[in-house]
């Protein structure tokens, strides 16, 4: 039987992908005591020889976190997966800053609330983008016969209160219409330069759109947020605003990084038949093409040798580092996660990532010779991990796919 088929198809792994698994099975975190859940030091830097690797857990009560993000202060923004952004304060307290449960499908497949991005002059008044964060989602309906789904771009603004947000403020960017109910990627990054807001979208289980110029879908796509309110006061849609496709031949861009110290675009790319992903992209140079459908790793699908989109395969860009997950290892989904460059050591620059049913973390560096090597930092003690996230500061957080659990913060030795 063929591999692959360019056709739609059901890829069987779909049923353990990041957040959608609809029948996820539940583990019962560890009761934490109060002085636990206490997140001052959720901010202070880690001590100089501070022994091992590690995972703290903060705060209690999260739900399927899908990003652990902050607004340039020491909050941090919990992102859940029906719809529900939540904010762990200093003091180890939550409230909820945004509630969009009612706009948001995710009973199903991967749909969900994907993640909250605030603008780098989210906290400057003279800044366009003050006041302003940026989330995607899914919405609609699907009753497993009929499906209306969009996938959804939009921004909001935060109320008079710092921390709840105005959940009538929403303007919509992008509209996807999407085909299934896997392959929707949906990670966001600023790059705090120009403040232009990069997008990962999924191939909607589509193969060759991944190669298409039509369609965000299978990209990472770049969007000038920063025109929409002129797009506003001349009466066009945002949905009009400037969107360059910058990476393509991806299949399910979970998440991915902007590390604009070095320059690049590190993105997790969750694979099908055999590899896991590590991708890099210039942040300078738009168009590098990874590959999917016409390949995956370093092997080309033999099938699509007749396929117009696939007959240059040396024109596509090897992934910097990739791994089975039919091996025997456990390994399912490659979690992308965070250049490492934390306050007391910035310029560490070792990339953070994990895989999602092996709970391994890793860190990827690339050796004297320009050869990217992987190191196994230690495994996780928790559920399914989800995302890598961080703060203000640069440490490093998990969050999983537990019912009413903490997030983790990661010590990184």
């Amino acid at each position: 039987m063929s591999r692959i088929r360019l056709a739609p198809q059901c890829s069987g792994r779909s049923t353990i992908l990041l957040i959608g698994l609809a029948a996820l099975l539940i583990i019962v975190a560890r009761a934490t005591s109060a002085e636990d859940t206490a997140t001052h030091r959720a901010y202070l830097p880690i001590a100089a020889g501070k022994p091992g690797f590690g995972v703290a857990p903060l705060g209690s009560g999260f739900n399927q976190v899908t990003e652990v993000t902050h607004a340039g202060d020491d909050r941090l923004f919990v992102a859940e997966r029906a719809g529900v952004v939540k904010v762990l304060h200093p003091d180890g307290h939550v409230t909820t800053f945004l509630d969009i449960r009612n706009r948001v499908i995710s009973h199903s497949g991967e749909y969900g609330f994907f993640d909250v991005a605030f603008h780098p002059g989210y906290s400057d008044p003279s800044s366009p983008g003050h006041g302003y964060f940026y989330v995607s989602y899914t919405t609609g309906s699907d009753d497993g016969v009929i499906i209306n789904v969009h996938f959804v771009v939009s921004r909001f603004r935060v109320s008079a209160d710092p921390n709840v947000a105005d959940p009538a403020s929403e303007v919509i960017l992008q509209y996807e219409k999407q085909s299934f109910n896997v392959h929707k990627g949906g990670g966001m990054e600023f790059d705090p330069r120009d403040n232009m807001l990069y997008v990962g979208m999924g191939d909607d289980r589509l193969l060759l759109i991944a190669q298409s110029d039509n369609s965000p879908k299978g990209k990472i796509s770049r969007l000038d947020v920063d025109e929409v309110d002129t797009a506003l006061s001349q009466g066009r849609s945002p949905l009009t605003i400037s969107e360059e496709h910058w990476v393509y031949g991806l299949r399910n861009p979970w998440r991915f990084d902007i590390d604009h110290v070095g320059g690049g675009i590190f993105i997790g790319e969750v694979g099908d038949y055999l590899w896991e992903e590590i991708n890099l992209a210039p942040l300078s140079v738009k168009g590098y093409n990874f590959g999917w459908p016409c390949m995956e790793g370093g092997f080309v699908f033999p099938e699509t040798n007749e396929v117009p989109q696939c007959q240059s395969p040396s024109l596509f860009k090897r992934a910097i580092h990739e791994y089975p997950h039919k091996d025997g290892s456990g390994r399912c989904a490659v979690i992308g996660g965070k250049v490492n460059r934390p306050a007391h050591n910035p310029n560490d620059g070792r990339y953070i990532f994990a895989d999602m049913c092996s709970r391994q973390v890793f860190a990827l560096v690339r050796d004297g010779s320009g050869v990217w090597q992987r190191t196994l930092l230690g495994v996780a003690e928790t559920d399914m991990i989800n995302i890598i996230g961080e703060d203000r500061l640069g440490y490093l957080y998990l969050g999983t796919a537990s019912e009413s659990a903490p997030i983790y913060r990661l010590n990184i030795p």
